[in-house]
């Protein structure tokens, strides 16, 4: 009798320790799933040598951390828009990108777009599209 009362006691005593690192391993799988998730990154305009035409751009990258997808949104005036300089700043821009986060090498994904639309003041606006997916 007294070796069962030892046994549940045993038992209820490794029960509540092992419940106790369960629930810190659900907070921790929760803390993880937040890098799934795609973020917006505003990317403040250092290059501006490399868009002289363009005197004010607006760059965004989407970032999606677990694949290592990256999506570069270059909008811009479009009687100033230059293909050539769009291309060159997102080079410098996925250059820097990769250093900041610890990417060696980086492809693309898919064929670099041009989207042209007019913006809520009327004005036409051209967006260059480009993306790659980064590899460490």
């Amino acid at each position: 009798m007294k070796k069962i009362l030892v046994l549940a006691a045993a038992l209820f005593i490794f029960g509540t320790v092992f419940a106790q690192t369960a629930s810190d391993a659900t907070v921790e799988a929760l803390d993880s799933y937040q890098d799934t998730a795609t973020q917006i990154i505003k990317i403040e305009d250092k290059y501006a040598y490399l868009h002289e035409k363009a005197k004010s751009v607006n760059i965004e990258l989407e970032y999606t951390p677990l694949t290592g997808e990256v999506r570069l949104y270059y909008t811009c005036m479009a009687a100033s828009f230059d293909q050539g300089e769009a291309m060159n700043t997102s080079i410098a821009v996925y250059e820097d990108f990769a250093l900041e986060n610890k990417y060696k090498h980086y492809t693309y994904k898919a064929k670099d777009k041009v989207k042209y639309f007019k913006d809520d003041r009327g004005m036409r606006m051209a967006t260059y599209v480009s993306q790659v997916i980064f590899t460490r």
